[in-house]
């Protein structure tokens, strides 16, 4: 069983989502902890992290096995997770 960690940005962006949006996320971030390559790898220079598909929204994060725990970096909407995180990376 993994533990998830938010980074302080992405405890930022999930404060500012609307409640409901909030209540999918977390059902969605639960599956997390007992499947941890859930969300689909990405490429090019997001090569070590993953994406966990929410209906419109992604959580951007990397699997640490030896600690196990996953660290979700970034939480928003699909139009423009990536630039955010693409940024946060650089």
């Amino acid at each position: 069983m993994y533990r998830v960690k938010l980074t302080a940005t992405a405890a930022e962006m999930f404060s500012n989502l609307h409640p409901d949006i909030k209540k999918q996320i977390m059902t969605t971030l639960k599956e997390l902890y007992k499947t941890p390559y859930l969300g689909k790898s990405l490429q090019n220079e997001l090569i070590d992290f993953r994406s966990l598909k929410m209906k419109r929204y992604r959580a951007i994060y990397q699997i640490d096995n030896q600690d196990k725990t996953i660290i979700i970096y970034a939480i928003g909407h699909r139009r423009d997770i990536y630039e955010v995180i693409t940024e946060l990376v650089r």
